[in-house]
């Protein structure tokens, strides 16, 4: 034959295998597909494009082969079609902004939603190498929110006709506390998951999903890994969070720092002495200049003490309370009228009992001892605590998975319960009601199970009135009925009847005088009294 339509399908017929072992029902169902994707009046289809449709269709399960037959009428050449696991259709189908030779499954969905939950900003058509890594990982441990939200986008259907962009945004956007609630969740996907264009997805959902094309994707994931860390990245740290060391280059400020590094472990408290509310008040104050500190390589956030006015025992205060005497000496040498009158005014100057002064906290502490930081400057304070410093010394890699990443899960057992109880008892009573909940008392006289609401009940119904009987009440019917007119007798003949009805009230008589009365008028006229 001439005609290439049919010089296409059967070549293509002769191809598949599965065509020419196939019965002729099926052969009648496929030709009548392929009439439909490929129109006979239509553009000639390819003979490789005809191959892989009977391919396909003949290895799509007998339900699906419908539904794909109209994907491919619709210009999508899928080569399966997907079901979310409630049985609806996963789509798929069609263009998206993904790459073509891009085979999109539920499996890279997982991917994508497991990426989407990292905090980072990146391409996201193009991937970090560190970030892909990281949500294989995330997929293969099944890490929350990430399995949250995969259980639910898993079950929507047409979830893999949209656009990569538009799952970024979805996740991206939604409230960091939905994915504990699973119908909260549902419900936000049912709303917000829309899109018009799944091949260009609006700068609106770009921007949403956080895609920072114009970056160097490997240097910012490895720059926004290192700030997750904790460690100080310039353009991504806060350079004003008191956690970070400033050193001398930076700008001033104008009110002077109570405790300041001069180096070497060597800290200046003269800040802090000025601002003492017994400063110049005290006639021989014993000052402490220079103040030698343990030093520690770490942040640890440790209890310790707080530098006071009149306190000279720390390091080398000693020798500074020596040379300041020393000099008020020789200065009493120099001056006889001072030297003589000074005695005497001791003397007469009776000892004044001097409040102490209310202790000043730095609001950065540098690395060293502290004793006696009260519980709120100390849970304020920069830092770590003293159980990250173990976990940091177990392993680096164990820190960063409990602190940072919180992939190791905090395991709770009465004895740790136990304590956290007794901390907070002590220390911060006012958290209790929000870290614990406390057993309420049941009242006095509450029903607390079915017996004593079973005991109330009866105690109650036996209080009531007796109820009457089935004999005293026919005897009240039977009372009342007797109080009521008698009924008039249909009667059996015309003339009982008509005796029924002559005896009538007026007003129940509606036959008019002089018309026939007829035995059923008269009968609906006795009916009506009754």
């Amino acid at each position: 034959t001439d005609n290439s339509y049919v010089q296409n399908l059967l070549l293509a017929a002769e191809n598949v295998e599965a065509f020419k072992k196939a019965i002729e029902h099926d052969i009648h169902k496929i030709v009548n597909a392929v009439k439909k994707i490929f129109p006979v009046d239509g553009k000639t289809p390819e003979l490789a494009t005809v191959i892989q449709f009977l391919k396909t269709w003949f290895e799509t399960e007998h339900i699906d082969r419908g539904l794909l037959v109209k994907e491919w009428a619709k210009g999508n050449r899928v080569s399966a079609i997907q079901r979310t696991e409630s049985g609806a259709n996963a789509g798929g189908g069609n263009k998206t902004d993904r790459n073509p030779d891009y085979e999109h499954t539920l499996d890279t969905l997982d991917v994508e939603i497991a990426m989407a939950t990292l905090p980072m900003d990146f391409n996201i058509y193009e991937l970090p190498g560190s970030v892909y890594r990281r949500a294989k990982e995330i997929v293969k441990k099944k890490e929350s929110p990430f399995k949250e939200w995969s259980a639910a986008l898993r079950a929507t259907p047409g979830i893999l006709d949209y656009s990569r962009a538009a799952i970024f945004a979805l996740i991206r956007s939604a409230h960091p506390e939905f994915y504990h609630y699973p119908g909260r969740l549902q419900g936000y996907i049912n709303a917000n998951l829309t899109e018009t264009d799944h091949e260009n997805p609006t700068e609106e959902a770009l921007t949403a999903a956080r895609h920072t094309p114009e970056k160097d994707a490997v240097e910012e994931a490895n720059r926004q890994l290192a700030a997750a860390r904790g460690e100080y990245v310039e353009g991504i740290s806060d350079p004003n969070d008191p956690k970070w060391v400033k050193t001398g280059t930076s700008q001033p400020t104008t009110e002077p720092e109570l405790v300041k590094n001069v180096g070497n472990g060597i800290f200046d408290v003269s800040a802090l002495m000025q601002n003492s509310s017994t400063h110049g008040t005290e006639t021989n104050p014993e000052t402490t200049s220079n103040v030698q500190v343990q030093k520690a390589d770490s942040d640890e956030k440790q209890a310790g003490d707080a530098v006071q006015a009149g306190e000279g025992d720390l390091g080398t205060g000693k020798e500074a309370v020596t040379v300041e005497n020393q000099n008020q000496a020789e200065t009493h040498q120099n001056n006889d009228s001072v030297s003589q009158s000074e005695p005497e005014a001791q003397q007469n100057v009776p000892e004044s009992q001097q409040e102490e002064p209310e202790a000043a906290w730095p609001e950065y502490f540098e690395p060293g001892r502290y004793e006696g930081v009260p519980n709120e400057v100390y849970h304020a304070a920069n830092g770590i605590s003293s159980t990250q410093v173990k976990d940091a010394r177990v392993s680096l890699m164990y820190f960063n998975a409990r602190h940072v990443e919180k992939t190791i899960v905090k395991e709770r057992s009465p004895v740790l319960d136990m304590g956290n109880l007794v901390h907070v008892l002590a220390l911060q009573p006012e958290n209790l009601e929000a870290e614990f909940s406390v057993e309420p008392e049941i009242p006095e006289g509450a029903f607390t199970t079915t017996a004593t609401l079973r005991e109330f009940i009866d105690a109650h119904n036996a209080s009531l009135p007796a109820l009457l009987s089935a004999d005293d009440i026919k005897a009240l019917l039977e009372e009342y009925n007797a109080t009521l007119p008698s009924q008039m007798p249909l009667g059996a003949s015309v003339d009982e009847t008509y005796a029924s009805y002559e005896q009538l009230p007026e007003e129940f008589q509606r036959i008019e005088n002089g018309t026939k009365h007829t035995a059923t008028a008269m009968k609906a006229c006795i009916k009506e009294y009754n």
